[in-house]
């Protein structure tokens, strides 16, 4: 089962952990949890082959991957070519979504980082927090696993 492909994956994002210095809050506040809808975002992509793309939760039949990322988080570089691997595995499920959605980085250190590791998975640079305050105050790496774009299961690094 698929889910359970991905839980095994993405299990080490609840044991690991980056402890970035604006993540010291005494208190994180989650936005989303575990039954809610995906929040509503639209970005710019960049997909595997390079080209330009947009990734909608508006739009989101089947099963989704959302992924909050920083390239400069050690975690983050670890876990992101094992979620890559679920990504080459599932790409061509019919109604099966992923991205990668950075925090506060930008284009051209996002697109360097997945060059040199050669990702395929889509990316969204973000050089802001917009889109990881819909979800979170804190913490990453994190990712959300939805179906139909409810949220079925959430994992995050816990210290």
């Amino acid at each position: 089962m698929k889910t359970t492909r991905l839980w095994t994956v993405l299990i080490a994002l609840t044991l690991l952990g980056c402890s970035m210095a604006d993540d010291e809050e005494s208190e994180v506040k989650e936005r989303v949890s575990v039954g809610d809808r995906l929040p509503v975002f639209t970005v710019a992509t960049v997909e595997a082959d390079g080209t330009a793309g947009t990734f909608s939760t508006a739009r989101l039949k089947g099963e989704t991957v959302v992924v909050l990322f920083n390239t400069s988080c050690s975690d983050c570089r670890r876990e992101l070519p094992r979620l890559n691997d679920y990504y080459l595995q599932h790409r061509n499920d019919r109604d099966f979504s992923m991205v990668a959605v950075s925090r506060e980085e930008g284009a051209g250190s996002v697109a360097a980082f997945w060059k040199s590791q050669g990702l395929s998975l889509p990316y969204s640079a973000q050089e802001d927090r917009r889109v990881f305050e819909m979800f979170a105050t804190a913490t990453i790496p994190r990712a959300y696993y939805a179906t139909d774009g409810i949220v079925r299961r959430i994992f995050i690094e816990r210290e």
